[in-house]
């Protein structure tokens, strides 16, 4: 077995090192709520919405890249298939030489683009709120696998419910919801892509544009709009959460409970890094197997977090 860094077993010494800490810092990721029995997964969204609306379903299946059961649904609106739009749009392209043209039509193309792009924007995002606030949380006696949590410490989560405060009690006060809370202000949840639409070339950038239909280049820059609309700006994000992000100066314990650790939420552990004393500050993360230890590890490293500062664990030994 490859050595990825010291692993943690056993709660009781765990329980013992939360209690003896006077500054730790706790990140939550969806695991955690998955291990406490929340139906999170965007797979369980994918199957909410093919219930309950299974028009947008088909729509996002068709014109956006998702795996079978969704996982990759965030990553996936950075690779609209902008081909397949445009072909299924062209359509109600009719040539103004038709025999049957009619002014009214000049706008059908642009419109059929723009439901699309309305749907996988605006609907999505309505959709996967209203999805977030219907959730199940459950209370303490109803979790088999408390995790062992000091609620007077500080906590960032990358979920939108408030399992923190249902099954440990942990005030709000304490914890910053990085990407909006279910129930608060659900139009202001975060969902999207992590490609920054200022790189991105517009798809009316060509060598002739001169020479292309109005309609097609309306149609463009609705798709074009998309990117930005749907894009996760990480950095504005932290620059708003500028006062919690200095406040982790003093932290010398970080756990991180059920998060992938993914390249989407990077730009938040830089931040993390940037504002404590990295080479005193212990991490204590949670994995489901040595593929995502792998995985895990070269995050770290990308951190710059040298690995006898990590520790990893299973998130059920952790009572």
């Amino acid at each position: 077995m490859e050595n990825f860094g010291p692993r943690l077993e056993g709660g009781e010494l765990l329980a013992k090192e939360i209690a003896g800490m006077e500054k730790t810092l706790f990140i939550i990721g969806n695991g955690f709520d998955i291990h406490h029995g929340v139906p999170s997964r965007f797979s369980d969204f994918s199957k909410h919405l093919r219930i309950e609306d299974s028009s947008l379903h088909d729509i996002v299946e068709r014109f956006l890249p998702v795996q079978e059961d969704w996982s990759d649904l965030e990553q996936a609106l950075a690779a609209l298939d902008v081909d397949e739009i445009v072909d299924y749009a062209s359509m109600f392209l009719m040539s103004y030489g038709a025999e049957d043209w009619s002014d009214a039509g000049h706008h059908d193309y642009q419109y059929e683009v723009e439901r699309i792009i309305h749907s996988l924007s605006s609907s999505l995002k309505a959709a996967f709120s209203t999805w977030v606030v219907g959730l199940p949380i459950p209370c303490r006696s109803q979790v088999r696998a408390p995790v062992c949590i000091d609620p007077t410490s500080t906590f960032l989560t990358f979920n939108y419910t408030d399992t923190l405060s249902a099954v440990y009690d942990v005030p709000d006060t304490h914890v910053l919801f990085i990407h909006g809370k279910a129930g608060e202000d659900s139009d202001g949840l975060v969902l999207g892509h992590a490609w920054n639409p200022a790189i991105i070339p517009s798809l009316n950038d060509v060598p002739d544009p001169e020479s292309m239909d109005t309609r097609v280049m309306e149609g463009n820059e609705i798709i074009n709009d998309f990117f930005g609309e749907t894009f996760k700006d990480t950095k504005s994000i932290i620059e708003a959460n500028v006062t919690f992000f200095n406040s982790l100066k003093d932290i010398t314990k970080i756990y991180v409970l059920g998060h992938s650790l993914s390249f989407i939420d990077k730009e938040y552990f830089v931040t993390i890094v940037n504002n404590i004393d990295l080479a005193n500050v212990s991490w204590i993360i949670t994995y489901y197997g040595d593929a995502e230890i792998r995985s895990h590890r070269e995050f770290m490293d990308g951190l710059g977090v040298d690995q006898s500062m990590t520790y990893y664990v299973l998130l059920n030994e952790l009572r």
